[in-house]
């Protein structure tokens, strides 16, 4: 199915990217960042081609990172061929493929992240003035996008596990890594098991005998469908977690993440979920916040998957 692009741009973005490809009948092709292995893994079996284009920044970088990385990405991005309809999965690495693409006559569609509420992604609302679309996981989101929503339920991946308990707790916070939340956690919860993915941060720091860590796992999930309870940040796995596995979750926000949701969009996102929300452990006045929400985590709300409503308007326009 070489007519469908989808530009899946690392992180939970490409966790959209791999939830979408799951429920099309035939392979697609797919851009993601430049050296990143972790979005080239996620995707090589659902892909018939892969291109690759430098992402702009991270969360945690400044503009000026963009503008020097901007040249090679207009480039590589105007020399993609025409595709009849392309998927933005969103990040600042999602707006120059999807906007050529778009010049050259390819119908454009962007996801929203799941926990924006209150406020517009940056990129995402940048790729809605030229896109014929925009698919939300949640009614709450429709204001947002009152011409162009599209709500179609949580984009998740087909459940690959059943989900159980094998009495850890599951830390994850994305391809990043959170380090006053791993310290927090190594340092206060004891007597449990703990599994951390670290991201960028280095797993040995933390390992024990009662702590298991890894920086990545292209296979997360089945440590999400095994875990007692998930401990994360603002982003794509606490609803993973709850619409995929029915897991528990706490969600703890990161304030170093200035480009992506606000604090208020993050409360909204997890009371939509029913997860236990806290904010930054730089706020906490001591451990016990933590452990009281350890220990009186939320049940989940219970929803359907939304990525074969996706599917469906998205082959329909073919």
């Amino acid at each position: 199915m070489t007519r469908i692009l989808i530009i899946a741009s690392g992180g939970g973005h490409t966790g959209f990217a791999r939830a979408i490809a799951q429920y099309l009948p035939e392979k697609v092709d797919f851009v993601i960042p430049t050296n990143d292995p972790y979005s080239r893994q996620m995707i090589s079996q659902y892909a018939n081609k892969i291109y690759e284009i430098p992402k702009g920044r991270e969360p945690d970088e400044s503009s000026l990172v963009l503008f020097k990385r901007l040249f090679s990405i207009i480039v590589k991005s105007a020399n993609i061929k025409k595709y009849d309809l392309i998927i933005a999965t969103g990040s600042n690495h999602s707006i120059f493929p999807s906007f050529f693409q778009f010049l050259k006559g390819g119908k454009v569609y962007g996801i929203e992240s799941q926990d924006r509420l209150i406020t517009k992604g940056k990129a995402i609302g940048i790729i809605s003035n030229y896109a014929k679309g925009v698919f939300l996981h949640w009614q709450e989101q429709r204001k947002l996008y009152e011409k162009k929503g599209i709500v179609v339920g949580p984009i998740v991946e087909k459940p690959k596990y059943e989900s159980k308990d094998e009495g850890y707790i599951l830390v994850t916070t994305g391809s990043m890594g959170f380090k006053r939340l791993f310290d927090a956690i190594v340092k206060s919860v004891i007597g449990k098991r703990i599994v951390i993915q670290t991201g960028k941060i280095d797993p040995t720091i933390y390992r024990n005998q009662n702590v298991t860590t890894f920086s990545f796992d292209p296979d997360l999930e089945k440590w999400i469908a095994n875990a007692s309870l998930v401990i994360t940040h603002q982003g794509k796995t606490a609803m993973e977690a709850v619409v995929m596995y029915r897991k528990p979750v706490i969600m703890v926000y990161n304030n170093d993440w200035k480009s992506a949701t606000t604090l208020s969009d993050a409360k909204k996102y997890a009371e939509i979920l029913g997860a236990t929300f806290l904010s930054d452990p730089i706020t906490w006045s001591d451990y016990n916040v933590l452990l009281e929400a350890i220990e009186n985590a939320n049940e989940p709300n219970v929803f359907d998957t939304g990525t074969p409503n996706l599917v469906k308007h998205v082959l329909s326009e073919l």
